[in-house]
């Protein structure tokens, strides 16, 4: 009788193990990568390290959940193929290194956060190739934070050919779930564009760019504290701040609808150097061709030489609130202006919101749009303390202090600082702290 209970409490502990195995499974491992490691035996330890991370992607050796820490060195092009983990999957770079590719695909893969890596064509522009870092709509779950990707270092020599035969394009995701966040991205053709649904894009910056500096085609998005500034015009193309086109089952633009995006706390700022070459017109936010619906734009500070400061063409409950909208230099073309055109067609349900704004000119078509609260100005020192050097904050004496229309919805500015501080909100993106 003993024998036989042995043997089922010895049966039982086995299944038990393999259940807790499942549901509980094995303490990720650290894998480590030196591309200056001999490229023969290893074990991914820190004193035998793997010689190459594409390599380990090709045979498998990664595993779900485990983080792979990369030495310094140069790791060429990248792929990371038919790679769907089942929880997050890791690529760090050591403390202190700096990992360098050449670009970066992802395709049919999810649950993989990359972070810190550095992404440079160094002018080097392979036929066909567009992106520094691509991600496909067969992916899913898709991080990419604390990047550093530019085509070259210095920009300076470069002519508008150099421009549009070398710039590639910064991060361009087809993914649903991307979290793109936290990444320096300069001299580039376009910054980051995503078209999967669920994208987030923070803490950004793209700087120098002769495309657009943000784009977003995805339902159910988030762009916030990003920073876009100086774009260079060297080809036709009219180059956004941020752009978002709505496209129908055919493709075409204009024949779907893009719901429930929030764009917040963004600065958008055409030039830092009026002595810079080939500066460009940049508009602001253009959203033409679509039917924008349930969107938010609030505290989000723009200066552009253009018209086009925030234009919304085809909006469905559209919240435009507390943005600071002004053009940066006082010649043509302009001034920057705010501009919705509403296609509720007077349903309350679908009715938009214009509130609380600077601008140097406000204009609203169409049924359904309530406004309050706005100042059209024109100068830019009301508005700024020292735009060129970089000061955003409200002046003392300016117009805007305590004359906005209260707004319980509206609790920071763009700097994050609470709002309202004072006798009342102050109107745009920026509010004085008493």
């Amino acid at each position: 009788m003993m024998a036989h209970t042995l043997k089922f409490t010895a049966s039982l502990l086995v299944c038990l193990s393999a259940m807790l195995s499942v549901i509980f499974p094995a303490t990720a491992r650290d894998i480590y990568v030196d591309p200056k490691a001999s490229e023969g035996a290893a074990d991914g330890s820190e004193a035998s390290p793997w010689h190459s991370l594409q390599s380990m992607l090709d045979e498998d050796i990664i595993q779900a959940g485990d983080r792979v820490v990369l030495a310094g060195g140069a790791y060429g092009r990248l792929v990371i193929q038919n790679k769907e983990m089942s929880e997050i999957t890791s690529v760090v770079v050591a403390d202190g290194q700096q990992a360098v590719f050449e670009n970066m695909e992802i395709k049919g893969s999810a649950n993989w956060a990359l972070t810190g890596l550095t992404v440079t064509s160094n002018g080097m522009r392979e036929p066909g190739e567009r992106y520094h870092v691509r991600i496909d709509k067969n992916s899913s779950h898709i991080k990419i934070e604390g990047f550093t990707i530019y085509t070259v270092e210095d920009i300076s020599d470069w002519s508008a050919d150099d421009w549009n035969e070398k710039a590639l394009d910064g991060i361009f995701s087809e993914a649903e779930y991307a979290d793109i966040r936290n990444n320096k991205i300069r001299n580039v053709n376009f910054g980051i564009s995503t078209l999967g649904k669920h994208s987030v894009v923070a803490k950004n910056e793209v700087k120098n760019f002769s495309g657009d500096g943000l784009r977003g085609l995805g339902d159910h998005s988030l762009f916030e504290e990003n920073v876009v500034k100086n774009c260079y015009q060297v080809n036709p193309n009219h180059s956004d701040g941020f752009q978002s086109w709505s496209t129908g089952a055919d493709g075409r633009p204009g024949t779907g609808v893009i719901k429930d995006v929030t764009f917040r706390r963004n600065l958008i700022l055409n030039f830092e150097d009026f002595n810079q070459p080939y500066v460009c017109k940049l508009e602001g936010i253009g959203m033409f061709d679509g039917v924008y619906e349930d969107w938010t734009i609030e505290n989000n500070i723009i200066a552009v030489d253009n018209w086009h400061g925030i234009s919304v063409f085809g909006a469905r409950n559209v919240r435009i609130k507390n943005n600071t909208v002004m053009d940066i230099d006082y010649f043509p073309p302009g001034p920057a202006t705010i501009t919705i055109i509403s296609v509720s067609e007077g349903d309350p349900e679908d009715a938009s919101l214009v509130a609380n704004n600077v601008a140097n000119e406000i204009k609203i078509e169409g049924e359904g749009v309530e406004r309050f609260g706005n100042i059209e100005i024109d100068d830019l020192d009301d508005v700024f303390v020292d735009i060129d050097d970089g000061d955003l904050r409200l002046p003392e004496d300016s117009e805007a202090i305590d004359n906005g229309e209260p707004d319980p919805e509206m609790k920071v500015d763009y700097f994050g600082n609470p709002r309202p501080s004072g006798k009342g909100p102050d109107v745009g993106a920026v509010e004085m702290q008493q």
